[in-house]
């Protein structure tokens, strides 16, 4: 009986741990290059909101290979906020500056709240440093176009 409350515990611990190795940050120049999109890249590019907001699949090409896999949001700023034009990009990793080992890409879903924005999931895998039983997750993300805001959601 003990093994079964703690196989449960270490799960539990193991899954808030995952979910929290979500980061949102803005495009570094490096990571965001085209030439980091998936192949095909027409199976690996989204578009929503009419085109407006665009969720691409990149892979830094399995370098660092614990964390190459990133998603790149591209959306408009709001109003008045763009003095370039240019809109809002942002990466989406497992931690600051990291990617994931993989991610579902073809599994990503999004539903739309008027009120809240568009939510964005998809699964993930994150690096486990002993080469096996990589620990899996669902992120979560929430895009607010009046506040030109990308978040995760718990």
């Amino acid at each position: 009986m003990m093994d079964k409350v703690l196989t449960a515990a270490a799960m539990t611990l193991a899954l808030s741990a995952s979910a929290q190795a979500v980061s949102v940050r803005d495009c570094d120049g490096t990571t965001d290059s085209a030439r980091n999109i998936v192949e095909p890249w027409e199976k690996s590019t989204r578009k929503f909101y009419n085109g407006q907001v665009r969720i691409t699949h990149l892979d830094t090409g399995g370098e660092p290979v614990c964390c190459s896999s990133h998603l790149m949001v591209t959306y408009p700023a709001p109003e008045g906020e763009d003095p370039t034009g240019y809109g809002e990009c942002k990466l989406v990793g497992s931690e600051e500056s990291m990617g994931f080992l993989s991610i579902g890409y073809p599994s990503l879903k999004t539903e739309y709240d008027p009120k809240k924005g568009l939510l964005i999931s998809f699964p993930y895998t994150t690096y486990n440093n002993e080469g096996d039983n990589h620990p899996s997750g669902s992120a979560k993300l929430r895009l607010n176009l009046k506040t030109g805001k990308l978040t995760v959601e718990k």
